[in-house]
Parts: C-alpha cells; sequence; structure tokens
C-alpha cells in the first residue's frame, strides 16, 4: 500500500469519525456517509482503522450501523469528555452543582430504564423506547421511597454512609424536590423536579438521542422517542453499576411476563 491510499484512507477514517460528532446526520440522507458506513461494515482493515485513529482521540466506537451512523463515545480523560461545567451551562444548573450532579444523574439513569424496560427491548435494534417527563418523575420518586424503607428498616442514620451505593446517596437530594413549583407567571418553576428532567430530555434531543414528537392528545403531555444512537449508548450504560442498583429494586413498570430489565455485564455486549 503507497503513502497516498494510506493517506486517503485515514482521512476516510477521519472523516466517518467525525460524523459521529454530527449525531442529527443519517447515513439514509447523506451518501457520503453511507458509503463510509458500508465500507466500516464490509472492509476489515478500515474498520480497524477507523477504531485505532478514533482511540488514539481518545474515543472509543460503540457501533457504526446504516440507522444511527457512527456511535462513538470519550474514553475518560479524553478532551471529548463532556465537563460538569459544560453540561451545567447547558441545562441552566442554578444550585450547587454537586447536588445537580447528583440529580441529573439519576434522572439519566430513569430515562435510560424507561426507554427500555426488558431485555428483549434493548437488544431489539427496531424497539423505540418513549418516555414522559411524568413517568420518569414517578420512578424516581418510586425509588427514593425504597430508598427510604431501606435505611428505616435498617435503623440506619438518616444521612446515608460515605460508602453506600451510589443511588443511596442520590434519594435524598431528590426526595427534597418539589415535583412541580409553578411561578408566579404560571410556568413550571425552575427547581422542581419535573422541570429538571425536562431539561435532560431536551439536552437527549440536542444530542440526537431523543425526537420530541406531539403531545398526547388526552393530557397534552410531550412524549419523547428514544432514538437507536441512544439505544446503543444504554446498552453500555446497563453494565455500569448504578444501572444494576436502580434494576435490583424493582420499581420497573411491569410489562409482560418479564418485568424488569437485568444488568449486563460489559463483555457480553462489546469487546
Amino acid at each position: 500500500m503507497n503513502i497516498e491510499i494510506m493517506a486517503e484512507d485515514a482521512e476516510a477514517a477521519g472523516r466517518l469519525i467525525g460524523y459521529g460528532f454530527k449525531p442529527k446526520v443519517r447515513p439514509a440522507r447523506d451518501s457520503v456517509y453511507a458509503g463510509l458506513v458500508k465500507r466500516f461494515a464490509e472492509d476489515p482493515d478500515f474498520e480497524t482503522a477507523v477504531t485505532r485513529y478514533a482511540a488514539g482521540m481518545g474515543l472509543r466506537v460503540i457501533a457504526v450501523t446504516s440507522r444511527a451512523g457512527m456511535v462513538h463515545t470519550a474514553l475518560p480523560g479524553s478532551v471529548f469528555e463532556t465537563r460538569m461545567d459544560q453540561y451545567a451551562r447547558h441545562v441552566r444548573m442554578r444550585e450547587s452543582r454537586e447536588a445537580e450532579r447528583i440529580l441529573y444523574g439519576i434522572t439519566h439513569l430513569a430515562v435510560a430504564a424507561l426507554a427500555f424496560p426488558r431485555p428483549e427491548d434493548l437488544a431489539d435494534d427496531g424497539y423505540q423506547g418513549k418516555v414522559r417527563v411524568s413517568a420518569v418523575d414517578r420512578l424516581v420518586r418510586s425509588v427514593c421511597r425504597v430508598l427510604a424503607e431501606r435505611v428505616a428498616e435498617s435503623e440506619e442514620s438518616q444521612d446515608p454512609p460515605a460508602d453506600a451505593p451510589e443511588l443511596e446517596k442520590a434519594w435524598r437530594v431528590y426526595e427534597r424536590r418539589p415535583e412541580v413549583a409553578p411561578t408566579k407567571g404560571g410556568r413550571l418553576g425552575a427547581q422542581a423536579t419535573r422541570a429538571l428532567i425536562g431539561r435532560a430530555l431536551v439536552h437527549l434531543v440536542d444530542r440526537g438521542m431523543f425526537f420530541q414528537g406531539r403531545p398526547d392528545p388526552e393530557d397534552g403531555e410531550k412524549i419523547f422517542t428514544a432514538t437507536h444512537r441512544y439505544q446503543l449508548h444504554v446498552r453500555e450504560l446497563a453494565s455500569t453499576r448504578a444501572y444494576e442498583e436502580l434494576i435490583e429494586l424493582g420499581v420497573l413498570p411491569p410489562i409482560g411476563e418479564t418485568r424488569t430489565l437485568r444488568g449486563t455485564r460489559a463483555e457480553t455486549l462489546y469487546d
């Protein structure tokens, strides 16, 4: 392979990786993008080049599909890692960053669990999960109640110990927030948990993880539909300890015979 061909391959790999930073662009609507995705699927050498190129940039390729396109995530310490101050500006955090970090963390966890409540949903590439702000809030408050009962039953201190599971550290912060806190103008107060969930979902929409659909004709509430890109990211999330803790609480809504999404070890999802 001569230098010119190697350079062309490197440029093509970089272009495909670059598409991963344009989550709202789909291969179906971009012929160049579609060609690169097809090449990634059919050419093992190009796949290796893209994967190694991405790693050198501080990225890990999660998947490359005709539906989602290039899906990658930042490696720890990467310049592409979303910093809390960046996220804070986007969702307009107004209080203590530590408290808000916990609130948004548990909110995103609940969104993922509700969007794909069963293992077959998460595994089915054609499945589109749907969530509402009210459903996310109900789930998180259910988690809070379960965790509060745990503390009461064990007669432990009202403040969770430093080595408590992640969710046990988070429940009190969320529990203290009102579900709704209308302003004088009749709008939802910024500190209300439903307002927080709404901001988190808008953030996911902006990142190509959800579509914001039409309001439900019965109650007028907005319905958010998950994209395949988001599904691929949730498959990664399903291997984390925090996600497993949420599933173990058994507070997900019953759907069919399989009532909860069981955590899956990372090695069963990706190499």
